[in-house]
């Protein structure tokens, strides 16, 4: 595997657990039912990097629309993710996993 290749996979992964780990956490607020829709982009966006990373393992020939997709999917979840953040250390954590997922799948392979 290339070093790129598994720089991105490493970087997908740790958004995976860090973004599992938030849907679950944040339910758990006292709040929470303010907090759905960071739960429900958390786990998708775990979701959708793990897709993601067996494209990218398995050389999909589609990898580069998944990429795509798995990108906005990611800004999208730290934008909300970042809504949280100040309050939420978990947030903070997730939107910064989610940034560098971002940045990963946007910038793969060009």
């Amino acid at each position: 595997m290339l070093p790129r290749q598994q720089y991105i996979l490493n970087t997908l992964q740790t958004c995976i657990s860090t973004c599992a780990e938030t849907s679950s956490l944040v339910l758990q607020q006292s709040n929470a039912t303010l907090l759905v829709r960071v739960s429900k982009l958390s786990r998708d966006c775990a979701d959708l990097c793990q897709l993601t990373a067996a494209f990218i393992a398995r050389e999909s020939e589609h990898l580069v629309y998944v990429l795509r997709e798995c990108a906005e999917l990611c800004r999208t979840c730290a934008d909300e993710q970042a809504r949280h953040a100040a309050t939420i250390a978990a947030c903070k954590r997730a939107e910064d996993a989610c940034r560098r997922a971002e940045d990963a799948c946007r910038t793969a392979y060009h």
